[in-house]
């Protein structure tokens, strides 16, 4: 009897070790399966931050300079750690604002290849960054962003695109285009598009990364290279319209005036983008600007006052936090006048120009894809 019973557990005994060990083998199968996976996924995360870096290094040449866009892409990709050669398409969508890559790698197995008909795995990911202008979203011909001030027309008003309020329209104007308001629009308003009120608030645009980007230009470069006067107790430089000019002519990127700003006299024949902390006050003449031409004008903490003028204005008016005041004049505004309260003495004549915007360099990158 006693040598029966050690018969069987010796038996049992067999079969534990034998469960044990099919047990412990499966279970490292699973871990080397699960190491192999951690990698690939690792890899892959890897490199899509490697493609994504390439694309927002990429667009920033866009839409001008595809090859230079590609070229910098690639050498991005390849400061990643990862040989251009791994990238296996490149795009550009959207007017060449847009860039596009796939990439392509292979992660040899350590472990499951054992499981897996082959030794590697191919890693495919995608990505794509876009540039757009900043107030490209706000095609707006007249945008007044407070809630708490009336958008008033006064003399003759005649608009060519589309207008929004975030609080009432008043007074008579002219709008060949659609017109929005949070709260109510006069029915002196007359408009070829729709007329809607109630709709929802819209927030002014973010042009912070732009301020971030700025050049900043200092008081002796304004008052001894370019010719500008500055009265300290103002806080106020004074420039002609030919030494505007020379300055933007002189910095192609955006560029930045700490302080308040007067532009004196006609002949602005220039493109590009001013900002200023305070106040900016233009007494034009014949301010005449041909279709290549356009400047960009923000007043981040100040107003924008447009005094006069006869000739034909293209560009963007832009006073997030203050007044833009259109005094009189002949000529015709082409672009957008976006303020917290925009305010029109003897009437305004304004056309929506999406074209100003594409001239403009002042563009946001981002991820799409």
């Amino acid at each position: 009897m006693g040598k029966l019973m050690l018969s069987v557990l010796l038996k049992e005994k067999g079969s534990v070790t034998i469960l044990m060990a099919i047990t412990i083998t499966v279970l490292m199968g699973f871990s080397a399966v699960a190491v192999d996976v951690g990698r690939i996924a690792l890899e892959r995360q890897s490199l899509q931050n490697a493609l994504d870096a390439a694309c927002l290094a990429g667009v920033n040449d866009l839409p001008g300079n595809t090859v230079t866009a590609q070229e910098q892409a690639l050498l991005c990709f390849e400061q990643n750690g990862y040989p251009r050669e791994d990238i296996q398409n490149i795009e550009f969508l959207n007017a060449n604002k847009q860039i596009r890559l796939t990439a392509r790698e292979s992660v040899d197995y350590t472990f499951a290849n054992v499981f897996n008909n082959g030794s590697s795995k191919t890693v495919n990911v995608a990505a794509a960054a876009e540039t757009t202008n900043v107030f490209e979203p706000y095609d707006y011909a007249l945008f007044s962003g407070s809630d708490m001030d009336l958008l008033q027309f006064k003399g003759q008003n005649i608009i060519t695109g589309d207008v929004h309020a975030n609080n009432s329209i008043k007074n008579d104007a002219q709008v060949y285009g659609s017109v929005t308001a949070v709260n109510n629009i006069d029915c002196k308003i007359t408009a070829t598009g729709t007329k809607t009120e109630g709709v929802p608030a819209i927030s002014m645009p973010d042009i912070s990364h732009v301020v971030r980007r700025a050049t900043v230009i200092d008081q002796y470069t304004l008052v001894n290279v370019f010719g500008a006067t500055y009265t300290s107790n103002k806080d106020e430089y004074a420039m002609s319209a030919g030494q505007l000019n020379n300055l933007l002519s002189a910095y192609p990127t955006t560029i930045m005036i700490d302080g308040n700003l007067t532009i004196n006299g006609s002949g602005v024949n220039s493109c590009g983008n001013l900002i200023v902390t305070g106040d900016i006050t233009f007494n034009g003449g014949d301010v005449s600007m041909g279709d290549s031409s356009s400047v960009c004008l923000f007043s981040l903490n100040g107003n924008i006052t447009f005094n006069g003028g006869d000739g034909n204005v293209r560009g963007i008016l832009y006073a997030p936090s203050g007044t833009i005041t259109m005094n009189g004049g002949n000529g015709i505004f082409y672009g957008s006048i976006i303020a917290n309260v925009v305010a029109s003495n003897g009437g305004i004549n304004i056309v929506y120009d999406p074209q100003v915007n594409d001239s403009l360099p002042l563009t946001i990158s981002r991820l799409v894809e």
